[in-house]
């Protein structure tokens, strides 16, 4: 019984790793083939209906969304929660969140560097300097906010529907680029599938320990049979 628990158990981590490592391939695959000159089909298409099919209102929205997908805002976001987790000893938590943004932050500024795509300067709505792939703001705003989701999913249960509000927002920042001008449609999607495999990869770190400052009756409480959250069980 208890090998069969632990082959299981070997199965789920060797899956997560098959899934970190394809996601990390395929996007380094990708932007190899950018850096030779390669440019995706589905771009200028998506871009130019955008670009020609603007709605005032949805563009402000957007701006807004926008500008919480920079760097100082994510130090605010921080600042807060240090606030919030560190005098109720969630310090563990709280580490995790900056350390993870802090290096999706660095592996996305410096993924730009190698692989050098250039923004697409004629459907530019803002300024912005810079390259292009993989987006920063896809990337690190799910990376961030969906691994926030897992875990206040993870440690209040009954605060499950403010978890999902909260994982479907992650992917609105990275969206905005596309109404910006600022990002290619697959600099998006690339960033997006990147940011998913960081908050996993945080969830699991965090999972380790963070769950040691959970009370047993929340983890009685706790379920992840909701198809949501089904796979975060890849995380143990």
């Amino acid at each position: 019984m208890i090998n069969s628990k632990n082959h299981l158990v070997n199965m789920k981590h060797t899956s997560f790793a098959v899934w970190i490592v394809s996601i990390w391939g395929v996007a380094i695959l990708f932007g190899v083939a950018l850096r030779l000159g390669w440019v995706p089909a589905i771009d200028l298409p998506i871009l130019t209906w955008i670009h020609n099919n603007q709605i005032d209102g949805l563009q402000q929205f957007m701006y807004i969304i926008t500008l919480g997908g920079y760097l100082r805002a994510y130090i605010i976001v921080l600042s807060i929660l240090a606030l919030i987790l560190i005098p109720r000893k969630q310090i563990h938590a709280w580490v995790v969140l900056t350390l993870n943004a802090a290096a999706t932050f660095g592996i996305n500024e410096l993924m730009k560097v190698i692989f050098q795509r250039e923004r697409p300067l004629v459907f530019f709505q803002i300024e912005q300097e810079g390259f292009s792939y993989p987006s920063g703001h896809a990337m690190v705003s799910v990376a961030f906010y969906l691994l926030a989701a897992m875990m206040l999913a993870k440690a209040f249960p009954k605060l499950k529907w403010v978890a999902v509000i909260l994982g479907v927002v992650s992917f609105l920042p990275g969206l905005s680029r596309l109404f910006m001008g600022v990002h290619y449609p697959t600099d998006i999607i690339m960033g997006w599938l990147l940011g998913l495999s960081a908050a996993f990869f945080w969830y699991r770190i965090w999972g380790r320990k963070g769950t040691e400052h959970i009370s047993s009756n929340k983890l009685a409480g706790c379920s992840t049979s909701a198809p949501l959250f089904s796979f975060i069980d890849l995380c143990y």
